[in-house]
């Protein structure tokens, strides 16, 4: 993190303020890179316990790859998508996806896999938000894979604890050192995809989906009222919830990110320590949510 926060500087890649930026000052970006170099680190200790694991780790170097350059030198949404998509299949191969689920599952789960880590891209906006929150789902992807399914190794998801702690040292202040950019943002959101998959689909247990429910949230409901408003998505913009605390309610940057973190902490208990079946929990968790974001948007519009 020292090093590249030094060679960041050195060749000026930075975050410089904008009109959707919550913050006003010009910060190091693309120091999520501690999240692939974290993967390389584990793939090279355990790779060969798991030999299938190297398509994901391929995908992980592929969507880290294209996403550090769009630090760097932005590209546009049909250079990036390809590779996002190239990414996803290379991770679903290597869990056997194809072999054992038929097409219309593998092709939906295709999409929400892409949601899924582009939210976390959508969601990276202000200090501590996405390690924390990642921070938080590792934390319990470790709890549910030693204590409650009893799997062979937690190792895949104790090098995201270690990466997400390191990064929020320089990230998680009033005034951040850097911040993740899109290798960083994207890259986590691939390896949350990956710990998911490595649950669900050794263990059948589609419930812990519901891990990443506050991002969901947020990140659903404001893509469909850009839709309704007729804009497009890909664009910037401040319209998701935390931009809202944030900018018109003048909040804390790590209160908020605090808040989040802390919600999804609470769902994933409910997650974990009930027995109900995955649609009354699920119902449980999203209305209350649900009713919690559109109560707050409109307080803040």
């Amino acid at each position: 993190m020292l090093l590249y926060i030094f060679i960041a500087k050195r060749f000026n890649i930075v975050d410089i303020p904008n009109l959707r930026s919550s913050h006003n000052h010009i910060i190091v970006r693309g120091a999520g890179v501690v999240f692939p170099l974290s993967l390389i680190a584990y793939t090279i200790t355990f790779s060969q316990y798991y030999p299938h694991f190297i398509y994901v780790f391929a995908g992980a170097m592929l969507i880290s790859f294209i996403s550090f350059i769009d630090d760097i030198r932005s590209l546009p949404v049909y250079v990036r998508l390809p590779i996002h998509v190239i990414s996803v299949l290379m991770l679903m191969h290597g869990f056997s996806v194809f072999e054992h689920w038929p097409l219309w599952f593998s092709t939906s789960l295709l999409f929400i896999m892409l949601g899924i880590i582009n939210a976390y891209n959508f969601m990276d906006g202000i200090n501590g938000m996405t390690a924390l929150y990642s921070l938080i789902s590792f934390s319990s992807f470790w709890f549910v894979i030693k204590y409650v399914e009893h799997m062979e190794s937690t190792a895949f998801v104790n090098y995201g604890i270690v990466s997400c702690i390191v990064f929020l040292f320089f990230n998680f202040r009033k005034r951040a050192i850097c911040f993740l950019g899109d290798v960083g943002s994207i890259g986590l959101g691939f390896w949350t995809v990956a710990a998911l998959c490595y649950i669900i689909f050794l263990q059948h247990h589609f419930e812990y989906i519901l891990f990443l429910s506050v991002y969901g949230i947020d990140t659903g409901y404001t893509i469909l009222e850009r839709l309704r408003k007729r804009e497009n998505i890909f664009k910037p913009h401040r319209q998701h919830l935390y931009q809202r605390l944030a900018n018109e309610g003048k909040q804390s940057h790590l209160f908020i990110s605090t808040i989040y973190a802390s919600i999804q902490l609470a769902v994933n208990a409910v997650v974990v320590f009930t027995t109900w079946n995955i649609i009354i929990t699920g119902l449980i968790i999203m209305i209350p949510l649900s009713i919690t974001y559109f109560w707050l948007k409109r307080k803040y519009l």
